[in-house]
């Protein structure tokens, strides 16, 4: 077995598509380097030996072998010994080809507020000047502002976050943007 193509299938494919969180990530692991890894289909394990391994509760255990087992990574049976478990593998699923295109991008769906990555496309549509006072600003000069606040209902498209200065980011403050122009 190429364990090196297996785990770029796991990383690339099968966690992937069922949308593995760490638990089940690190669970899955652990079976698989329990068993498969040692030349065994399967392994029966207690539930606190999958709680000693992944250092949490018998409960997050049972439930994350199970949602393991939902998904279709293991089979499992309950046995009187512990969970009998065997780890499948990537090329054991009929997991879809994935495909090479990127899904077209939302920009309604995007939270320009988030984080500072769209920065550089507000500051181009502003034309690198204060969408209130006009005044010159850059990326390390700038503050995001909602026009309409969030308290108003504003949400965090690019439709309702402008490029400001610091000056004027903090004279508005929660107030009206139309409020703020007039006063300036």
């Amino acid at each position: 077995m190429d364990w090196q193509e297996i785990y770029k299938d796991i990383e690339d494919k099968l966690l992937r598509h069922y949308q593995c969180d760490i638990w089940e990530r690190g669970l899955y692991y652990y079976l698989l380097g329990k068993s498969r890894i040692r030349g065994l289909e399967s392994i029966t394990v207690p539930l606190s030996q999958i709680s000693n391994a992944l250092k949490c509760s018998d409960f997050q255990s049972r439930k994350t072998i199970r949602s393991l087992a939902e998904k279709g990574c293991i089979e499992l049976e309950q046995t009187r010994l512990g969970h009998f478990a065997k780890v499948l593998l990537p090329s054991e699923l009929s997991l879809p080809e994935q495909s090479t295109e990127e899904p077209p991008i939302d920009i309604e769906t995007i939270d320009f507020y988030k984080s500072r990555q769209y920065l550089s496309a507000l500051l181009k549509r502003e034309r690198g000047q204060c969408f209130y006072c006009l005044r010159d600003i850059n990326e390390g000069s700038c503050e995001l502002d909602h026009i309409e606040s969030q308290l108003k209902g504003g949400g965090n498209g690019y439709r309702n976050i402008v490029a400001s200065c610091h000056q004027c980011n903090t004279k508005k403050q929660g107030g009206s943007a139309e409020d703020h122009i007039r006063q300036i």
